[in-house]
C-alpha cells in the first residue's frame, strides 16, 4: 500500500502502463494480441506500484540528479551568466522522461538541450542544441520507505551523443556511470551522487570529469521543500587538469500538487553561483558564474 494521499495506486500508473505497453506491442509485432497487452499493461502498473512503496518519500533536488525511481515528465530552464559577459538560455538541460519498467528499473529518455547565447567582445550569439545525452539506465540496488530506514542507493549509466551544432559539440561520445544515495531523519534528507563523465575520444583536451552532487533537504509543511546543494567537479586531466569547479544553489521545490486524474505537479526555483575556481577566459572557467534554475515535473 502507497501512504495515504502520495499517489493513486492503480490510477496513477495507467498513462505510464498504456505507454510501456504501447511500446512492447510495436517491438514484439504483437499489436494484435489483446491478451499480451492487457499483460503488459497490468506489469508495468504493478512495478510502479512496487517500485514507490519500497522506497522514500522526497522530492528530487533541482541540481542533484535524485536516486529515487520517478515516473515523470520534466523540463527545466537555466538562465546562466558567464563570466566572460555571455548569458545563456538553457532548455530542459538533459531532462526528460522517466520511466518506472520494473520494481527496481528505470529508464530516462531525455531531450536534446537547446542554447540560447548572447553575444561577447569575443564571440558572437547562437542557437542550437547541445550534445545530447539522450539515454540513462537505472538500476536501484537497496531503499526502504521511511517506516523501514528511510535510504535509496542506485547506480545508473548514461550515454551522451556528440549531436550539437558545431560550438556547442564536443566531438565525443561520452559514457557517464554514477552511484546515488540519500537518507532520511524524519523532515531532513540528504541526497547525493558520486560518478563521472567519460570521453570515448579527445580526452587531451576534454578531460575526464569526476562529478559530485549533494543536496541537504528539509520537508516544510506539505508542499515545501527549501533546500541547499553543492555541486563539485574535478578534472583529473585534459585543458582544465587540477582544476576543481564548485558550485552552491540554494532553493525550493514546491510540490506535488494533485491535479486530478492521477497526475502530480511540482515546481520549483533556485539560484546557483560558483565558488570555486577564480575566473579563467581560456578555457572557461567556471563553465558560467550564476544561474537562476526553474524546474517543471509532471509525475504520473
Amino acid at each position: 500500500m502507497h501512504p495515504v494521499g502520495k499517489y493513486p495506486s492503480r490510477r496513477h500508473g495507467m498513462l505510464h502502463a498504456r505507454m510501456c505497453a504501447a511500446l512492447a506491442l510495436l517491438w514484439s509485432g504483437a499489436a494484435s494480441q489483446p491478451a499480451f497487452a492487457d499483460d503488459t499493461l497490468q506489469y508495468f502498473d504493478d512495478s510502479a506500484d512496487a517500485a514507490r512503496a519500497s522506497q522514500p518519500e522526497w522530492s528530487s533536488p533541482l541540481a542533484t540528479t535524485t536516486a529515487l525511481m520517478e515516473q515523470r515528465l520534466r523540463l527545466d530552464l537555466n538562465q546562466q551568466h558567464s563570466g566572460n559577459g555571455a548569458d545563456t538560455t538553457l532548455l530542459d538541460g538533459g531532462k526528460g522522461l522517466d520511466l518506472i519498467v520494473s520494481p527496481t528499473n528505470e529508464i530516462q529518455i531525455a531531450l536534446p538541450p537547446y542554447d540560447m547565447r548572447t553575444s561577447t567582445p569575443t564571440s558572437k550569439a547562437l542557437a542550437g542544441y547541445g550534445d545530447w545525452a539522450f539515454l540513462r539506465l537505472e538500476q536501484r540496488l537497496f531503499s526502504a520507505n521511511k517506516d523501514d530506514g528511510d535510504y535509496v542507493v542506485t547506480a545508473w549509466l548514461g550515454v551522451q551523443a556528440p549531436t550539437g551544432i558545431k560550438p556547442l559539440t564536443s566531438s565525443a561520445w561520452a559514457l557517464q556511470p554514477t552511484l546515488a544515495f540519500g537518507k532520511g531523519w524524519g523532515a531532513f534528507d540528504i541526497q547525493g551522487t558520486i560518478g563521472a563523465s567519460l570521453p570515448t575520444s579527445n580526452v587531451h583536451v576534454l578531460g575526464q570529469q569526476i562529478q559530485s552532487n549533494t543536496a541537504l533537504q528539509y520537508h516544510l509543511g506539505t508542499l515545501f521543500w527549501p533546500e541547499l546543494e553543492v555541486n563539485w567537479t574535478y578534472y583529473p586531466d585534459g585543458q582544465r587538469a587540477g582544476l576543481n569547479q564548485v558550485y552552491l544553489t540554494p532553493g525550493v521545490v514546491i510540490g506535488r500538487f494533485d491535479i486530478g486524474h492521477g497526475l502530480k505537479f511540482t515546481t520549483g526555483v533556485g539560484y546557483q553561483f560558483a565558488v570555486a575556481p577564480d575566473y579563467r577566459a581560456k578555457p572557461l572557467t567556471p563553465a558560467y558564474a550564476s544561474a537562476l534554475i526553474v524546474t517543471t515535473r509532471m509525475n504520473f
